[in-house]
């Protein structure tokens, strides 16, 4: 075998010092690729499209106590480039939700209260809110919504909604500045670092699963919006369950008052005497007032649709008591139109008595079978008078 001869020891360390210079080399330029990516990461979290007016704009739950993305809303509302908001927020506290908070600070703020739209959901991350806004934005066939939300989010917005949406309906974003957190200087301060570490999380994990979901293809499955943009009165609309509450009670009424009345055999008859009149007089003032009581509570429940329920417990309770209400107004109004149908069967018992005492002088005056004349009284009184007198 032939023999290698051997590196000699210069030739050796001129070779290593060779590669040592590559690999710091290699280093530097990663690091430094490394630390401008690192550096502008901060800001590609941050994603705005441009646009000159759109009707509807949405704000995402999530709102901080500075209310930053209300406050970009508000200001995209006064500038005339948003029509109407929608203000989207969970439960904080049993019955309470963060829109209603978020609708009253835009009232106050000057955005009129038939321009604010509240929608209720209880999801626990953007995807799970976003499938559904996507339902409600389809059932009111809505062609453009612009999501307004914190700088740092709007990239994992934007990405979550054109994956469920698909184009219908379009989706631009808009970006509140969040004063703790700085796009290009995000390791200045703590709550920055924070929020810039959870974001990258959530986007890692946001493409895992936006990899293997599938877009949304539900139409008309969700109804959260209040009021109904569909409803043709302005103001707050009441939630479902009052409407079907106050639906019942109404028909329960009509029910009652159909029932109350008497039909038939039971039906007063005209000319019956003036107790009858008396007595329809007194039906007749009760059904006034009944009608009364009835328009009174109408436009109650116009003056409730008119102002706008905050929450669907508090619509709730106001209808159980407008119920009690009505119980108690009935129950005391039944007495007057319960006495009627004895009123009614006295009358017709003194209307048979005179008809039978009326009788007898009728049959008098009908002629007879073999087509006599029938006597005067006078002359049939004759023998009576004459047996008396025998």
């Amino acid at each position: 075998m032939p023999i290698r001869p051997r590196t000699p020891p210069r030739a050796r360390s001129e070779l290593l010092r060779h590669w040592t210079l590559w690999v710091w080399f290699a280093g530097a330029v990663f690091l430094s690729v490394g630390g401008v990516c690192l550096w502008r990461s901060g800001r590609w979290l941050v994603h705005e499209d441009a646009f000159d007016h759109v009707k509807w704009a949405l704000v995402l739950a999530g709102e901080s106590r500075d209310c930053e993305r209300t406050d970009a809303a508000i200001r995209l509302f006064q500038e005339g480039k948003v029509d109407t908001l929608i203000l989207s927020g969970c439960r904080i506290f049993k019955n309470r939700y963060q829109s209603e908070f978020m609708s009253e600070y835009a009232v106050q703020q000057g955005v009129p209260r038939e321009r604010v739209f509240e929608f209720r959901q209880d999801t626990y991350s953007t995807q799970q809110e976003a499938r559904q806004l996507v339902r409600q934005f389809r059932l009111q066939n809505l062609d453009t919504v612009l999501v307004v939300t914190s700088s740092f989010h709007t990239a994992r917005t934007r990405r979550i909604f054109r994956k469920l949406a698909q184009g219908y309906p379009v989706v631009l974003l808009a970006s509140a500045d969040y004063h703790l957190y700085d796009p290009n200087a995000w390791w200045s301060n703590r709550e920055s670092r924070k929020l810039w570490f959870n974001e990258w999380i959530k986007t890692f994990f946001t493409a895992y699963e936006l990899w293997s979901e599938k877009p949304e293809l539900g139409k008309a499955e969700y109804q959260g919006l209040t009021p109904d943009p569909s409803a043709t009165s302005a103001g707050f609309a009441m939630p479902a369950a009052a409407v079907e509450k106050a639906s019942h009670a109404t028909a329960d009424s009509a029910a009652r008052a159909a029932a109350e009345k008497p039909t038939g055999k039971d039906a007063p008859k005209e000319g019956a005497g003036d107790s009858l009149k008396a007595e329809r007089r007194g039906i007749e003032g009760t059904d006034s007032t009944r009608v009364r009581k009835d328009s009174a509570q109408g436009a109650s429940k116009d003056t409730l649709g008119a102002e706008g329920t905050r929450t669907g417990e508090a619509v709730r309770t106001g209808m159980e008591t407008q119920r009690t209400e009505n119980q108690r107004t009935e129950s005391k109004a039944t007495p007057a139109a319960t006495a009627t149908p004895a009123s009614t069967v006295s009358a017709r018992e003194a209307a048979k008595e005179t008809e039978a005492k009326k009788a007898p002088a009728h049959a008098a005056k009908k002629p007879t079978a073999s087509g006599s004349k029938t006597q005067p009284k006078h002359e049939e009184k004759k023998p009576e008078k004459s047996k008396k007198k025998s």
